[in-house]
């Protein structure tokens, strides 16, 4: 399989469960120091946003998920949720975790589960929706938090190891299948022993005392957080945090009958607390407790901030490697010593056989036996004199051995410490090229982050009045055309208006001309016929202005009619145009806002 291929930290995209406290808390801030982008993930929401905003006010990127990593489905919403963020990423660290204090038998069922639910099955979630991504990669990284736990089960915490002992099989598992299938993904699995966080608080309490503690001793979380990001760019199989979480292994594994007597004697004193505590942490196996801190609010020694035996790992080279290295030379060298003493040479061996003889027959000759005592006196001084002649033999060989072994512990000082100061200086020569190359890449940052905001201001206020003036050029247009669309009726109106008055008139002219012919012809025929005209005159007369009324009623309803729709459609076209005007301008802030 190739190895993978895992980028610097400044230049990753990693997602932390279990964020919002303790280890996963103090791995967030440090990678975000380092530059990383980060997905956070944990149940409380209001502590996720805060810790997402106080990254972000420093400069860098964090969008927080709120997600059960119980849940199969609320894990594939993280990994979804960092694609569409930051187009995908490069590490996955299984951290989140809760925990019980109690005897096994006092301990529900129901409880348990819901502890394997989140320590285990949240590990086996993470690592599948992880693989599903990082295996179509140039190579990524699995980091799981596992526990010194997972190699020697803690009294009093049960169902906790179990969960850790799960993980620690399953990330085994993973690794072998990974590698055989030749994706290129490195498998980690950090074992931290006790770590000075929350998780005392809040674990779910049922020893009966006021509150529980860590066993001695304690380490700071941050360094526990250098495992994992150390984890997160360099291929490696175990991380141990903490000598004493190790050392327990190494008893539970060498000494198990040894370590069982411990810890039958010990659990009680060294988890059981008459101190409680922040309430407000109490309990978080089922709904999320205050988060937001990395260390306990117990009181106690002050957590160690450095692990010789994690730095050795981390760095085989190194001044914590040389020493440890130096360490294992002189134990070697003090067992070659004891080892160099223990076989005696075979001429002090057969001296001392034969003093023990000699005592012996000495001791036989002291009762009385005769003759033989004589004997076994002469021998026994001749033995006791070959044994100091043989002792004297032997005693160059042991000064130098001594004297050897001396030499080698000196050279070995000399070059740890000499390894050191220049690991030392090279360190600082380092510290200042990366701080000074960090601080150019945040000035140059910032001044081209100044420039887009400004070119993205200048682009909003130029499509701002683009839209502003095509707003008011449709509202213009279309109150012109409103308006000439009601002169337009209005004259139509006034028109058919006129009309009807004309062919009202027009018939009344008529009838009246018609009446007077009628009134003629009458008085020319006769007065008898003058009263019948004269009433068919005024008949036809009525009836003229009765049609010419209903003619010019028609008319003037038909103009009101044409005039109302042409108000209508003036007032439709007018209310369309500002809807539109006031759609574009929505459009046009919304596109400011995002560009802003």
């Amino acid at each position: 399989m190739p190895a993978p291929k895992l980028k610097p930290l400044s230049e990753q995209v990693i997602v932390i469960t279990g964020a919002s406290s303790g280890i996963g808390l103090a791995t967030a801030r440090m990678a975000a120091e380092r530059g990383a982008s980060l997905v956070l993930v944990a149940r409380n929401g209001e502590a996720l946003n805060a810790l997402a905003e106080e990254i972000r006010a420093k400069g860098g990127r964090a969008e927080p998920v709120v997600a059960d990593v119980a849940d199969m489905a609320q894990v594939e919403a993280i990994s979804a949720r960092a694609i569409e963020a930051f187009g995908g990423f490069d590490s996955w660290c299984n951290n989140a975790g809760v925990a019980i204090y109690g005897e096994l038998e006092d301990v529900p069922l129901d409880d348990q589960r819901r502890l394997f639910d989140t320590n285990y099955w949240g590990v086996v979630h993470g690592t599948l929706v992880a693989a599903r991504h990082l295996k179509g990669k140039a190579g990524g990284a699995i980091v799981n938090t596992g526990s010194v736990l997972s190699e020697r089960a803690m009294t009093l915490q049960g169902p906790y190891s179990a969960s850790k002992f799960a993980v620690k099989g399953v990330t085994e598992a993973f690794r072998t299948e990974f590698e055989a299938e030749g994706y290129p993904i490195s498998v980690t699995l950090i074992k931290p022993g006790p770590i000075d966080t929350p998780y005392m608080e809040h674990a779910r309490n049922l020893l009966g005392s006021p509150g529980t503690r860590n066993p001695p001793p304690a380490y700071h979380p941050r360094v526990a957080a250098r495992a994992i990001l150390h984890a997160c760019e360099t291929r490696t199989r175990d991380l141990y945090v903490g000598g004493g979480g190790f050392m327990m292994s190494m008893m539970g594994t060498h000494f198990p009958r040894l370590t069982d007597m411990i810890f039958e004697k010990i659990a009680r004193p060294t988890q059981e607390s008459e101190e409680t505590g922040r309430m407000e942490r109490r309990d978080n196996l089922y709904e999320p407790r205050e988060d937001l801190a990395e260390t306990s609010s117990l009181s106690g020694p002050p957590p160690r901030k450095t692990s010789f035996l994690l730095e050795a790992q981390m760095n085989p080279l190194g001044p914590a490697g040389l020493l440890i290295g130096a360490a294992a030379l002189l134990g070697g060298a003090a067992i070659g010593m004891y080892t160099l003493r223990r076989p005696k040479p075979v001429p002090q061996r057969l001296a001392d056989r034969a003093w023990h003889i000699g005592h012996r027959v000495a001791r036989d000759a002291g009762h009385g036996i005769g003759t033989l005592g004589h004997e076994a006196s002469r021998i026994a001084h001749r033995a006791l004199d070959y044994a100091e002649r043989a002792e004297r033999e032997a005693r160059p060989h042991l000064k130098r051995a001594r004297k050897h072994a001396e030499h080698f512990a000196d050279k070995a000082s000399r070059y740890a410490s000499s390894v050191y100061d220049d690991a030392r200086d090279r360190g600082g020569d380092l510290y200042d090229e990366a701080r000074d190359r960090g601080r150019g890449y945040y000035k140059q940052a910032r001044g081209r982050g100044e420039d887009l905001y400004d070119t993205a201001r200048r682009r909003g206020a130029e499509g701002y009045d683009d839209a502003r003036d095509r707003g008011w050029s449709l509202f213009k247009r279309a109150r012109n055309e409103g308006q000439d669309a009601y002169e337009e009726t209005r004259d139509r109106g006034w028109s058919l208006f006129g009309r009807a008055r004309d062919r009202g008139e027009e018939v009344y002219d008529r009838a009246r001309k018609r009446g007077e012919d009628s009134y003629d012809e009458a008085r020319d025929r006769g007065w008898s016929l003058f009263g019948r005209a004269r009433d068919q005159g005024e008949e036809t007369y009525n009836r003229a202005r009765k049609r010419g009324r209903d003619a010019y009623e028609d008319a003037r309803d038909e103009g009101w009619s044409l005039f109302g729709h042409a108000r209508k459609e003036v007032d439709r076209r007018s209310r369309q145009a500002v809807q539109e005007g006031d759609g574009l301008l929505d459009r046009i802030n919304a596109f400011l806002k995002s560009r802003l």
